[in-house]
């Protein structure tokens, strides 16, 4: 895992504890590839 997506892995948690949905975050995010995407879900939800 690099840096960059350890952040963003903090930042969208943190954003689910205030009671976002995953998929609304991630939405926001269009650069992200798919398999940036799983990985992301994987680990979150």
């Amino acid at each position: 895992m690099t840096l960059a997506m350890a952040l963003l892995l903090r930042v969208v948690r943190r954003r689910m504890d205030r009671g976002e949905a995953l998929d609304d975050v991630l939405s926001e995010y269009p650069k992200l590839t798919e398999a940036e995407w799983a990985e992301i879900k994987g680990t979150l939800g």
